[in-house]
């Protein structure tokens, strides 16, 4: 795989991967490795597996449903694709174990991507979640 092959596997993930799409799960099943490890926002366990990783973004993407993205950035080398987005949304379901507050947010968000084989093999997710728990009420600002 080459760095442009990389790239397509990520945006692809970034576009079809999203939980407001109805077959993101499929897109996983194409795109990610059975053994695929998540850091999610420096959190200090992983998320180890493709199972596992589906279980915990589906609980966030019910916490924003109608939650969409705009890829601003993407940068690519050798078997690391990143790229930044904005995402908004409006929290109507539970998130992280937090009853709905009927609040909007937007914030940026960072995913870089390791790639081997033509599957990601370790996702790393960071975003300001201080930020987004002053946008919904739940924090001072």
């Amino acid at each position: 795989m080459n760095i442009e092959d990389n790239k397509a596997i990520a945006l692809q993930f970034a576009r079809e991967g999203w939980g407001t799409n109805p077959a993101w799960q499929k897109t996983w099943d194409e795109l990610m490795s059975v053994d695929v490890i998540h850091h999610f926002n420096s959190s200090p366990q992983p998320i180890v597996g493709l199972e596992a990783n589906k279980v915990f973004n589906a609980s966030l993407f019910q916490g924003f449903p109608d939650i969409h993205h705009s890829i601003e950035d993407t940068i690519s080398e050798g078997d690391r694709v990143v790229y930044r987005t904005t995402l908004v949304g409006t929290h109507t379901g539970t998130f992280l174990g937090i009853p709905p507050t009927g609040k909007s947010a937007k914030i940026n968000d960072f995913t870089l991507l390791r790639i081997a084989n033509g599957k990601i093999i370790e996702w790393w997710y960071e975003c300001n979640l201080l930020a987004l728990m002053q946008q919904l009420g739940l924090m001072p600002a």
